[in-house]
């Protein structure tokens, strides 16, 4: 073999290494869910089918999403656009749709009342005794204030990486109302 031929079979061999270690990385690369507080920090790793934390083991299964969050149960079925189920003993069933860009949902989580409205701008509502005023920033999170039943806190921040979106509008809220609702 001439070293012409055996150079450009090594080239492209070596390019396809790289590719597959770019590939690799880039589909292995984590995701982070967070809730910074100035009281409270909430961080979950989201993957294809699942959230993990030290608060939030969950895994979704077609329109099944389970496991536990805050030292609760969780079961929560997607039927259409309802979500239903059960977050420890207390039910869970809020309608959601999306209207203009902006997905509204409403109903109940962890037996209490329930109202989001989430958008490329803005996340706003309540999820239990918690309500929300959180605004886009340049760099994709969320900022503002939240009341918990006592004075305002801020800043609060709030993430939510691509991997969670791409599970899908109702597991979404589902996580987001899990997390929202903590107190």
């Amino acid at each position: 073999m001439n070293s012409s031929y055996t150079q450009r079979v090594g080239r492209a061999l070596g390019m396809a290494a790289l590719l597959a270690l770019g590939t690799a990385a880039a589909q292995s690369e984590d995701q982070y869910l967070f809730l910074r507080t100035p009281n409270a920090a909430i961080t979950a790793r989201v993957t294809g089918d699942s959230v993990t934390g030290p608060d939030v083991q969950l895994s979704r299964d077609g329109k099944t999403l389970r496991g536990r969050a805050f030292g609760q149960t969780v079961f929560l079925g997607l039927n259409g656009q309802e979500l239903g189920g059960t977050v420890g003993r207390e039910l869970t069933r809020l309608s959601f749709e999306d209207k203009g860009g902006v997905t509204h949902a409403r109903g109940s989580f962890y037996g209490r009342l329930a109202e989001i409205n989430l958008s490329k701008e803005a996340l706003t509502g309540t999820v239990g005794a918690c309500s929300y005023d959180l605004k886009a920033t340049q760099d994709g999170s969320y900022s503002g204030s939240r009341s918990c039943g006592g004075a305002p806190e801020r800043p609060v921040v709030l993430e939510i990486p691509p991997a969670l979106a791409q599970q899908g509008t109702g597991m979404t809220l589902a996580t987001l109302g899990l997390i929202l609702g903590v107190p």
